[in-house]
Order: C-alpha cells, then sequence, then structure tokens
C-alpha cells in the first residue's frame, strides 16, 4: 500500500505537469506539500485513530478541490489515496460520508468536462470502493484467522499441559497401586511364610531332642513337618500367581514380539505393523524362541537387502496351528538365493513340524508365510517370559 501510494503522488505530479492550468508556483509547491504530509501522517502515524483519519480526509478533499481548481491535473489522482484510506480505516458508516464527499467533489469538479470524462471518473471511483471493501473484508478475514490460530494455540498449549498432568497423575497412581499390592504382598510373606519357617524351625529343634530318646515319635513329627512345609509352600505359589496371572502367559510372548517391533522400528525408522488374530494361545518355549528369531531374520533382511520403509505382520492363531505372514515394501528380487538367514529359518520351522513359503520379485517387496504346528506332539516346556517361578 505505502509503495502504490507514492506511485498515487507521482502520477498527480505528472498530471500537473501535463494538464496543468497553470505553472505551479511556491504556493502551489506549499499546497502540495500539504497533501502529501497530510496524507502520509495519517497512513503511518494516525491510521488507528478513526477521528484523526477523518479529519484528515477531509483536509485532503478540501486541498485537493483547492489544488485542482487552481492548478488543473487528473481529477481522479487526488482521491484514489483517499478512497482507500476512508474504506480501510474507518467505520461503515464514515466510511459512507467520506465516499459521498468525494463522489459529489469529483461532480463538481468536473462538471465543465465532457459527460464521458465525468461518467469514467464516477464508474473509476466506484470500483477503487468495491475494490476497497474487498481489500478491508480480506484483512478481516485474516485477522479473524489470525485470532483463531492463536486461540488454538493456547488451547493446544493447555491440552499439552493438561496430558502432561494426567500422565504424571497415572505414574503416581501406578506407583501408589505398586507400593500397596508390595505392601500386601510382603504381609501375606510374613503371615503365612513367616509363620511356617517359624514352626519348622520350632519343630526342627523338637526333632533333634526327640530323635535321642524316641526314633519313631521324631519319624512322625518329621512327617508331619513335612506336610506342614508343603501347604506353606502352596501358600508361596499362591502368592506368586496372584503376582503373575495364568492368563498372561499366553501373552507374554506377544508383548515380548512387540518390544521387539517397536525396538526394531525406534532404531532403524522403518514403520512395523503388527497384528494377531483375535483369538490367541501360549507357546512353548521352543515355540516362541523359533517365531522371535523368525522376525529378527526377516526384519533383519528387509533392511540390508530389501531396503524396505514398511513392514506388516500378522500372526493367526488357528485351532492347532500358528500362521505368520511377513511382507515388506522393499525392491526385492527375481534371483534369491537361500542364504544362512534363510536356512536357519528353514531348518528351525521344520524342527516343529511346520512349514515356510516365500514369494519375491524385483519391485514387489519379498513376503515370507511360516506355519508352526500347535499340536500336542510338538509341545514342550511352556515358555516364561520373566523367567519367574514355575508352578506346574
Amino acid at each position: 500500500m505505502s509503495i502504490f501510494r507514492y506511485i498515487i503522488f507521482g502520477l498527480l505530479i505528472l498530471g500537473l505537469i501535463t494538464f496543468g492550468k497553470s505553472d505551479i508556483d511556491a504556493r502551489g509547491i506549499i499546497l502540495l506539500l500539504l497533501f502529501i504530509i497530510n496524507s502520509n501522517l495519517r497512513f503511518f502515524a494516525f491510521r488507528n485513530r478513526s477521528a484523526f483519519v477523518f479529519i484528515s480526509l477531509i483536509l485532503e478533499i478540501l486541498l485537493s478541490n483547492i489544488i485542482y481548481e487552481h492548478y488543473g491535473g487528473i481529477a481522479l489522482f487526488y482521491f484514489i489515496p483517499s478512497i482507500f484510506d476512508g474504506v480501510l480505516y474507518l467505520k461503515d458508516k464514515r466510511a459512507l460520508i467520506i465516499g459521498l464527499i468525494i463522489y459529489l467533489i469529483i461532480i463538481f469538479m468536473t462538471k465543465d468536462i465532457s459527460l464521458e470524462i465525468l461518467t469514467l471518473n464516477i464508474g473509476v471511483v466506484t470500483i477503487l470502493f468495491f475494490i476497497s471493501y474487498y481489500i478491508k473484508y480480506e484483512y478481516r478475514q485474516k485477522i479473524a484467522a489470525e485470532k483463531l490460530y492463536f486461540r488454538l494455540k493456547a488451547s493446544e498449549e493447555k491440552l499439552k499441559k493438561a496430558n502432561m498432568e494426567l500422565e504424571m497423575y497415572a505414574d503416581s497412581i501406578k506407583e501408589l497401586t505398586a507400593m500397596r499390592e508390595r505392601n500386601r504382598i510382603s504381609r501375606e510373606i510374613h503371615d503365612s511364610v513367616g509363620h511356617c519357617l517359624s514352626t519348622i524351625i520350632i519343630q526342627l529343634g523338637a526333632i533333634g531332642k526327640m530323635a535321642k530318646k524316641d526314633g519313631e515319635i521324631a519319624s512322625s513329627m518329621a512327617e508331619n513337618l513335612r506336610e506342614f512345609a508343603k501347604a506353606g509352600l502352596e501358600e508361596i505359589r499362591m502368592a506368586i500367581r496372584e503376582l503373575k496371572p495364568v492368563e498372561m502367559e499366553k501373552y507374554e510372548p506377544i508383548i515380548a514380539i512387540e518390544n521387539l517391533t517397536k525396538q526394531f522400528s525406534k532404531l532403524t525408522g522403518i514403520d512395523v505393523n503388527l497384528g494377531f488374530s483375535k483369538e490367541t494361545k501360549p507357546l512353548t518355549n521352543e515355540q516362541f524362541t523359533v517365531v522371535y528369531r523368525v522376525m529378527q531374520e526377516f526384519l533383519s533382511n528387509s533392511v540390508r537387502h530389501g531396503k524396505a520403509t514398511k513392514v506388516k505382520v500378522f500372526m493367526n492363531f488357528n485351532d492347532d496351528q500358528l500362521i505368520i505372514t511377513l511382507k515388506d515394501n522393499g525392491i526385492g528380487t527375481d534371483n534369491l538365493k537361500k542364504g544362512m538367514g534363510l536356512t536357519n529359518i528353514w531348518e528351525r520351522v521344520g524342527e516343529l513340524g511346520g512349514e515356510v513359503e516365500y514369494s519375491t520379485a524385483k519391485g514387489k517387496g519379498f513376503l515370507l508365510r511360516v506355519v508352526i504346528s500347535l499340536k500336542k506332539e510338538y509341545i514342550g516346556e511352556q515358555y516364561e517370559y520373566n523367567q519367574g517361578f514355575n508352578s506346574r
């Protein structure tokens, strides 16, 4: 807008030189400087003061009329800054008053000129008013968008803060719950195991004394003590089962595989999408080891050889089979040579009576399908993720 104003001032002076009624004297230069200074003060210094803008525009219209009457020029160029400033910096009522005054002054200044020039001036002024109102509308939309943006930004910051507080609250609740559970388990162990061990110590002392006098009584006491110790051991097992529910066992291999894919994705930046069937089943130690190694090998090959960016894995548990489908979006190949990694996969899966299939082509990635039997003849020692107490 500032560049546009100086262009208009230049055209105004050019109009005075070209179509002037008389030569510009000292008085004309002073009036022209007053016109330019008034316009610039209004635009650069006081455009946010509505009253000053209104008075400045009235003064500019009067100066335009005086300069035009004495020195001529092109009438339209006198009012272009007034039109834009009146619409942009005044409220609608005052802007309409300034517009009406400009229309009347234009008609008065060009009354002695032809009707075509008068019509052209009024038409151009009308177009300038429409352009000014459009600019004002766009400016208001921009301001509204900025306000909305900052409101959304503030809301986002509040949500982040609330989220952090919720996370801290959740962590504190989790810690408090764990602390209460530890206290409960410690009380259980103190009451049951402590009582059991104390009784065993007392009974062992008694057995030692009785063995010197009557071996049969000592033997009977030892048998009773053995039964008591078995009962105590069962209480310990119950406490451990409470710490680690039986239902959790079938999900532990899945949790371990999820951790593997998350860690792999974090280290390499590759997007790994892991899915499971609705029903899952517990895996033996041997089965889980094979599944884990197959996953490791496939992910590693996808990075090193396939140059993949995405990997999809789905584990489908059937009645007597686990079907694992692994697919990447790597470069693929038309001439696959089975290396040590694929050979190990074949051998490991084969030991469990499973099957391996693959499909690959250049530009179409790599697809691996592994089928592992879950039948009883292949079930060995049940896998335990945390290597905790086995309560079989």
